[in-house]
């Protein structure tokens, strides 16, 4: 049994609470799917959940939370990223002869809050790993308002100014200006040697 299964016989036609934890081995796990490998835990993400049938029929309903280090995308220090992601799941019983990927759930392509199951346990990893995807951050901040990284000197501008700052520090394109002004120019010249002739 996962670390995020709920066994079918504890689920009746009255809605009944679990709570279920995901500790640093079922992070391990799910950080090289997210493709952050180097994330560390900081609280484990807990599933707070309701559940109960409805006929054959399962539904659930609550939110998993919990926190994990990132890794900032502007000044590459470390900073620790919470979420508190609702989730909402109906399943319906696979039909007989089907046979459902390991631990007895799929998912609908189209819709993540629905889905089958088979089996005598249900593994809540699926749903839960595709809820914080979505929730990941694109580009993982510590701020909104970070300064990030000098580009001629790497400091780190939310900690101190440097020399650069003032306006000696190298546009980043300034490269890409060269070049273009170049190219021009020889355009240019190529042009008046052809006019010439």
């Amino acid at each position: 049994m996962g670390a995020l299964s709920i066994c079918l016989e504890n689920l009746t036609e009255t809605p009944r609470r679990f709570l279920l934890v995901g500790d640093h081995d079922w992070w391990s796990r799910c950080r090289k799917i997210l493709k952050e490998p180097e994330s560390v835990i900081e609280d484990p993400f807990r599933l707070a959940i309701e559940g109960h049938r409805i006929g054959a029929r399962l539904l659930f309903r609550g939110s998993i939370a919990g926190s994990a280090t990132l890794t900032c995308g502007r000044c590459l220090e470390p900073y620790v990223q919470a979420f508190d992601e609702p989730l909402q799941l109906l399943l319906e019983p696979a039909p007989a002869g089907e046979r459902l990927p390991e631990g007895g759930l799929e998912l609908d392509p189209e819709d993540a809050a629905l889905g089958r199951y088979q089996g005598d346990e249900i593994d809540l990893d699926a749903p839960v790993l595709e809820l914080l995807a979505l929730a990941w951050p694109v580009q993982p901040l510590c701020s909104e308002t970070c300064r990030g990284l000098c580009s001629g000197c790497g400091t780190n501008l939310n900690q101190r100014s440097c020399e650069c700052e003032a306006g000696t520090a190298r546009r980043p394109f300034s490269g890409l200006r060269e070049l273009i002004e170049r190219s021009r120019s020889g355009r240019d010249e190529a042009g008046e040697r052809r006019r010439r002739r």
